[in-house]
Formats: C-alpha cells, structure tokens, sequence
C-alpha cells in the first residue's frame, strides 16, 4: 500500500537534484518545520525570526510529529504519519496550502524523518532550505549537525548562515 506514496517521495526527491539554491538578501517568507518532541521556547522562536528580519510578509509554522495524537490543541498545519495518503498525496488543506506558497527560507527542526516529512519538505517551493544531517542530504541547502536542544541549533544555524554569501540576481 504504500509503494505508491514511496515511488511519489522518491520522484520528489529526485527532482530537487536539479534545483539551485538561492540565500536570499531579506527574509520575508519564512516556513518552519518544528519536530514538537523538540523544545523551542517563544522567546527562541522570536529571536530566530529576528535573526533573519524584522519586516515579515508571511511566517509559517509547521507543527510535526510522527504521532497524530500528540498534535491535538496545537495550531494546525499538522504535519504527522497519516499526512500522506496510499497514492502520495497530502490529505490535509492547511498543508496543501503551505505547498503553494513560495518561501524565501524553509527551517527544518527534526530528528525523526517520515515519508510525509520527505514528500512535504520536497514539494516546497523555497529559495534556501535549512536542516540537519538527518534529513535526506536533498532537501537542505545548508546542513547543520543534529541537535535536540534548539538553542544550539540557533547558535550553529547563525554561525554559518552569515558566511554564505546572498545570491546578486535573485
């Protein structure tokens, strides 16, 4: 049953080997993908998004866990196991909304990769990607270690994103 949702991911996935990535001179489409197992407390959150600007257009959080249970009274859009139906499409509207969107910068905070996450991650339309080591090598532009404590992956996400120079055309 979920060879189809698989061969959907992989196609996904094998499209993103042609895509250039593009850091953008001023953040103001911002998505996040936030693992809720993961702590970020607000006040991290607010830095983060001070960080990269302060004259937002639109920031989007994506709440994930593998468990749909743990989801419920968090602000949707959820992204969990059941996301992805049998043919490799995204059940939810509030996900396929995020799916349409364009994004200057995408955050993935995660340590637990699904098929969901990977076909999400990879549909996105996103200039830059940011995540971990643990994620497919495909779908991040930059690629920090893995950390579960957030404030750390703030520190290194800062350290290296300032180095890479913004692309003049774009």
């Amino acid at each position: 049953m979920k060879f189809f949702a698989k061969r959907a991911v992989a196609q996904q996935l094998n499209a993103l080997k042609e895509r250039t990535a593009f850091k953008p001179k001023h953040v103001r489409r911002l998505l996040m993908i936030h693992e809720i197992d993961l702590d970020i407390t607000e006040a991290q959150y607010q830095e983060m998004l001070h960080f990269f600007s302060d004259e937002y257009t639109f920031v989007e959080r994506v709440n994930y866990s593998p468990n749909k249970k743990f989801l419920e009274g968090l602000a949707k859009p959820h992204l969990h196991a059941q996301s992805l139906d049998w043919r490799g499409r995204m059940q939810a509207d509030d996900l396929r909304y995020a799916l349409e969107q364009e994004y200057d910068l995408v955050i993935h905070f995660v340590s637990q990769i699904t098929l969901p996450l990977n076909y999400f991650s990879a549909r996105l339309n996103a200039r830059f990607r940011i995540g971990t080591s643990l994620i497919d090598e495909r779908l991040s532009d930059l690629v920090l270690p893995p950390k579960v404590d957030f404030g750390s992956f703030l520190a290194d996400l800062k350290n290296f994103y300032i180095k890479i120079k913004p692309n003049e055309t774009k």
